[in-house]
């Protein structure tokens, strides 16, 4: 029993560092044009196969992991917004 909670505690510590990085890019708002689209290679542990790499209008990098359906909406080039309270941007380009 001992060992069954000792498990749960480590594996929690394993993921709770993805969690909270997730919810924290949630609250940002931020603008930037998409530099680069990539499809990789699907692993079995993975759910998304898609990045879109934003560069924002500070000059910093965003990789979003998402699926095919909101990968095909975003097209390089085009600038986007992300709003707080969602984790990608609008799937509109912003004039």
């Amino acid at each position: 029993m001992l060992e069954i909670l000792f498990d749960f505690f480590v594996d929690s510590l394993l993921i709770l560092p993805f969690l909270l990085k997730r919810k924290r890019d949630t609250r940002l708002e931020w603008s930037g044009i998409v530099e680069e689209k990539k499809a990789r290679a699907r692993h079995f542990l993975s759910k998304y196969a898609y990045t879109v790499v934003f560069r924002t209008d500070d000059g910093k990098n965003k990789k979003l992991r998402m699926g095919k359906a909101d990968f095909d909406l975003y097209r390089e080039g085009e600038r986007y917004i992300k709003k707080a309270g969602s984790y990608l941007p609008d799937s509109s380009p912003a004039r």
